[in-house]
C-alpha cells in the first residue's frame, strides 16, 4: 500500500507501529529511575533505533525541525559510541525525549 507523504511516496511498510513508539517513551520515563545498568543498555539501543527511524521518515518533509531533533536524540542515546553524562543531566534529557516521542509520533507512524 502507498501513503502521500510530503514530496514523495512512502511504502506502507517504512511506517513504524505505534506500539513500538509508546514502549520507547515508557522505557524513557522509565529511565528516571535507580535501575541496573542493562536497562541502560537496552534504552540506548531501542531509543538509537527509533529515533534513527524517526529521522529517516521525516527527512523528506518539508519541516527540517523534526529530523534534526531526531537526529540529535539519536546520537544522544547512540549505542556504539555513548555520550557519557551524569544522572542528573540524563534525566531531563530522559523526559524530553520521551515527551518528544510522544507528541511527535503521527509524524513517525502515519
Amino acid at each position: 500500500m502507498q501513503v502521500r507523504s510530503g514530496f514523495y511516496t512512502v511504502n506502507q511498510k517504512t511506517l513504524m507501529p505505534v506500539p513500538v513508539i509508546y514502549i520507547t517513551a515508557l522505557l524513557l520515563f522509565l529511565a528516571v529511575l535507580p535501575l541496573p545498568l542493562e536497562f541502560y543498555s537496552l534504552l540506548r539501543v531501542v531509543a538509537a533505533g527509533t529515533f534513527a527511524w524517526g529521522a529517516y521518515r521525516n527527512f523528506g518533509k518539508r519541516v527540517l525541525l523534526l529530523p534534526l531533533a531526531y537526529t540529535l536524540f539519536a546520537i544522544l542515546f547512540n549505542p556504539v559510541m555513548e555520550i557519557n553524562l551524569a544522572k542528573e543531566i540524563w534525566i531531563p534529557i530522559d523526559l524530553v525525549a520521551g515527551l518528544f516521542l510522544l507528541l511527535t509520533k503521527n509524524h513517525i507512524a502515519e
